[in-house]
């Protein structure tokens, strides 16, 4: 099968937006443990915030997941094209997903978003014509 034959677009823009999602969690991930990199060292924060550092973690785990889901489907969409509507469907709802965890700098949720539409709307060569 050449590289004609899959759907490369897509590809390229899930595997990005995948990264960009997990680099993105592991950033968050990085403010919970070490809670004076985002600023909240301040005179209150012993009295008042002590949970605040522990807020990053769902967010965190929302975005290294959904990256994680997001660049199993597109190295899906690339070794198995005849699926790429199905694993389009499947980066589209992570993408989104992915919005509730920092959206990966907000950029890798749009491009896992246009990724999957992209996926969701190729064809085969044997059903292009």
């Amino acid at each position: 099968m050449s590289q004609a034959d899959k759907p490369v677009a897509a590809f390229v823009l899930s595997l990005a937006a995948g990264v960009l999602l997990l680099v993105g969690g592991v950033v968050a991930m990085s403010w919970s443990y070490y809670p004076g990199w985002s600023g909240w060292g301040g005179m209150m924060m012993p009295m008042m915030m002590w949970w605040m550092p522990w807020m990053w973690w769902i967010p965190a785990i929302i975005g290294i997941a959904s990256g994680a889901v997001i660049i199993i489907g597109a190295l899906a969409i690339y070794s198995d094209p005849k699926l790429a509507q199905a694993w389009g469907a499947v980066i589209l709802v992570f993408s989104l997903v992915g919005l509730l965890g920092f959206g990966g700098f907000i950029i890798g949720s749009l491009l896992g978003i246009v990724g999957g539409i992209i996926a969701l709307t190729w064809k085969t060569p044997a059903e292009k014509g």
